[in-house]
């Protein structure tokens, strides 16, 4: 059985240290820059270097976090962060960006690269060009059920989620934070809109529809063992210490007990910051949040509210007792209300309680347990009715000293192992050690003591003495498995020159070990490529999945072709995808494109799971048979155009999809970004921008009704507190669900700009739009010939927004 490394989340330097002492095998941390959590305390350089030697010294990895996306006047600057770290000795960097995989690879191909679960590797397909790449770990999307990972085969090491927050979207598949705060989430800094309350247009309740409980597969560690997962990833680099703590001593010990094949339990991580705990995706059975902050463990309900107390039926299951000084969370519906325990609670059994004599309970281990608590009403509406309410333990006390005892006592999980050999050269005490860290490194020293042995006057110092005296480890993580002694035991010198010996070793021990991670610092200049080409032909690009575009579009140079599920419920489903409809309606389309000027391409969802690609190919098949042969349009690099959910920000990406005919640019860009990827490309041909359209602010695979939820009249659309109307559609798999934004993205006034620096294809996203959409075309033609119809533009698109731009 092999036990997966324990990866912890790390936010600062008193972090690292719990971090080490709680269990963890590595951590993962951020610089002040390029990091997907700006707002966490982060670390400088020296910080840095300051970690990865503590955590080396203690047998543990360290992996920095590069994982946002990199714009085109960032390039130099972040390869030469990079290579700061690989000096610096980091194990790996996190990576999102595939440009800086490319720099990476040409400028420092030794540095170990992990893909960020940003990168939304779902599928084959993806490991296959990644693992080309040479990357060596890839952190799944959290989004991937057991049997999905079961699947995948691959030689790169496989990293998962285990415990933490969930994000509703599939990691960098996010821009709702970046076009509704103007702060986006692939750069780090997400404001976290999905926390906020929405409506549903039908279901009049707000509620938290994007907000998924946090994950937990405490519970599910046997069956990941089975998927042979080389890494379990602990999320929190914004947690506190309780968390981390907590957290990472809990599976720590549940790692361990599973060689021994004892029982796991712990209902400590339900008592640090949590949004409720659920399995998430891995066994299909994810959670809605009841509330954006921590919730806790839920241990009962109310059976009966008087004025100055309230009795809680505590669940069987439950051990852990409230006490004084504890806090309480009791929601009900919509509600909440929550209080620290003032006195003692009574505990006493469910009969005593119907007779109202309250007797206290000797006997803790017995079911009906009845908890009953002095209460006191702080601002609160006497109208709140508590009765049937859940009953949640959101602070316990004696956790504080269990976290105190962890950052005190605690010692790295794996510790070196040590050979001592004392011996005597030339009258002076000599000690060589040679340390073997975890990674199967060797270091070696020798230390000479500056005072020689003498002839005893009145007593020597044996053997036994000495050893005693080098079998002190003081703070060092060190094992000492052997002590080889060369000395009869005749002679005298004092007790502490030898412990003055034993620590010059350990020193000199420790910086060899830190050394021995250490590389050269380059520093790196990299050549940019400066874009004379003037273009002449311009062309349009439009996006549908209405047949009845096809049939009127005229003057544009390609049209990408996706096809709508046949049910636009919210209800996502796990049926297979229908074959015959997907035929027929690429057949359709390709037998009204047939005559027409245009290059007609199939648009791929941007998130194929593996059945689902199994089902596209046998489509594929089946219309080539048929002579109905098209391009695809995939995200999964096995196609010749890309989306612009590929996050390309910079010209290091574009030239490393050689495959690739035409790339959309991030729609997150900004009007400099768009001129300093112009300038230096290699390929403008190839460049295309969106310029109109409504752009998917989320793709996610979590559900967005429950329950009777379902049942209701509702309409695709999700609504905010500014009563903004966002369209939700479902993809061809029926597991996905997207969230456009509620208003359309145009750039039309700056095309005049967009040409003169040398762009020349333009696209328009007309999917889910009405019958006549595809006359923005002829607007779009009349811009770039210098004439922009204001009045046509505005009757056919919905309320206008220059974005990023």
């Amino acid at each position: 059985m092999r036990i997966p490394e324990l990866l912890a989340p790390v936010g600062s330097m008193d972090h690292l240290k719990v971090a080490i002492n709680a269990g963890a095998s590595s951590v993962y941390l951020s610089g002040k820059e390029y990091g997907a959590r700006k707002y966490a305390t982060n670390f400088t350089l020296d910080e840095i270097n300051e970690a990865v030697d503590t955590a080396h010294i203690h047998n543990v990895k360290v992996y920095v976090t590069v994982n946002t996306l990199i714009k085109e006047d960032e390039l130099e600057d972040v390869i030469n962060y990079v290579s700061n770290l690989y000096a610096i000795g980091v194990d790996a960097v996190l990576v999102q960006d595939l440009g800086l995989v490319e720099l990476i690879n040409k400028h420092i191909p030794k540095l170990k690269i992990h893909a960020s679960t940003q990168m939304t590797c779902e599928n084959q397909l993806k490991l296959n060009y990644l693992e080309q790449k040479g990357i060596k770990r890839v952190v799944l999307p959290r989004e991937m059920r057991k049997e999905e990972i079961k699947s995948l085969n691959t030689n790169m090491e496989l990293e998962i989620f285990v415990h933490g927050a969930l994000c509703y979207s599939y990691s960098g598949q996010c821009l709702m934070s970046s076009f509704k705060g103007g702060r986006s989430g692939n750069r780090g800094t997400c404001a976290q809109p999905c926390r906020q309350k929405y409506k549903i247009e039908g279901i009049g309740k707000e509620n938290y529809y994007l907000s998924p409980c946090d994950l937990s597969l405490f519970n599910k560690l046997k069956e990941i063992l089975e998927l042979n997962i080389d890494c379990i990833k602990i999320e929190g680099r914004m947690r506190n210490k309780e968390y981390l703590a907590i957290v990472i001593n809990a599976y720590r010990k549940a790692l361990n007990k599973l060689k021994s094949k004892k029982e796991i339990e712990n209902e400590n991580i339900n008592l640090v910051f949590n949004r409720g705990l659920c399995e998430g995706l891995f066994n299909d059975s994810p959670k809605r949040s009841l509330k954006a902050g921590h919730i806790g463990l839920k241990i009962g309900h109310v059976i009966k509210s008087e004025k100055n107390q309230i009795a809680i039926k505590l669940d069987d299951s439950i051990k852990t007792i409230p006490e004084k000084g504890d806090g309480l969370l009791i929601i009900k519906n919509n509600d909440d209300y929550g209080f620290e325990i003032s006195q003692n609670p009574i505990i006493t059994s469910l009969n005593h309680f119907k007779t109202g004599k309250n007797k206290p309970m000797k006997n803790l281990t017995r079911r009906d347990k009845i908890l009953i608590v002095k209460k006191v009403w702080k601002n609160k509406k006497s109208t709140f009715n508590l009765n049937e309410s859940d009953v949640y333990l959101t602070k316990k006390n004696k956790l504080t000293k269990k976290v105190k005892e962890i950052e005190s006592k605690g010692s790295s999980f794996i510790k070196s192992k040590l050979v001592l050999t004392f011996s005597i050269k030339n009258k002076y005490p000599t000690l060589k050690g040679k340390l073997t860290l975890q990674n199967k490194k060797e270091v070696e020293s020798e230390v000479i003591g500056n005072t020689p042995f003498e002839k005893p006057i009145k007593k020597s110092i044996n053997r036994e003495v000495i050893k005693k005296q080098l079998q002190k480890i003081d703070n060092y993580p060190y094992n000492i498995i052997q002590i080889n002694i060369n000395y009869d035991g005749t002679l005298f010198i004092p007790i502490r020159k030898i412990n003055e010996l034993r620590r010059n070793l350990f020193e000199r021990l420790e910086k060899e070990a830190i050394n021995s991670f250490k590389h050269e610092n380059k520093k790196i200049k990299l050549k940019q490529y400066n874009n004379e080409t003037n273009e002449s032909e311009y062309n349009i690009s439009f996006y549908t999945n209405n047949l009845k575009h096809l049939e009127h579009i005229e003057n544009v140079e390609r049209v990408y072709l996706e096809i709508p599920n046949n049910d636009d419920s919210l209800i996502l489903s796990e049926e297979k995808p229908n074959i015959s409809y997907m035929i027929n309606f690429i057949k359709q389309a390709y037998e009204i494109s047939y005559d027409k000027d245009y290059k007609l391409i199939w648009k791929w969802p941007d998130i194929t799971h593996d059945n689902l690609i199994k089902s596209l190919n046998k489509v594929r098949g089946i219309l080539n048979k048929m002579h109905y042969t098209l391009p695809i349009m995939s995200n999964s690099f096995n196609g010749e155009y890309g989306f612009y959910s590929m996050n390309i920000t910079n010209n290091e990406t574009i030239n490393s999809l050689k495959d690739y005919k035409i790339l959309t640019l991030s729609p997150e860009l900004t009007k400099k970004d768009y001129e300093n990827i112009i300038k230096h490309c290699r390929y403008p041909k190839k460049v295309e921008i969106l310029v109109q359209g409504s752009v998917e602010l989320m793709k996610t695979r979590y559900p967005l009704l429950y329950g009777a939820e379902v049942k209701k009249n509702y309409k695709n659309y999700l609504i905010d507190k500014k009563n903004n109307k966002y369209p939700i559609h479902k993809s061809i798999s029926s597991q996905e669900l997207s969230i456009f934004n509620d208003s359309e993205l145009s750039l039309i006034n700056e095309i005049k700009h967009l040409k003169n620096i040398n762009y020349s294809n333009f696209a328009i996203d007309g999917r889910y739009k009405d019958d006549e959409y595809y006359k923005m075309i002829d607007i779009y033609n009349c811009a770039i010939n210098g004439y922009i119809n204001e009045k046509e533009l505005k009757k056919y698109s919905s309320k206008n927004t220059i974005a990023n731009y």
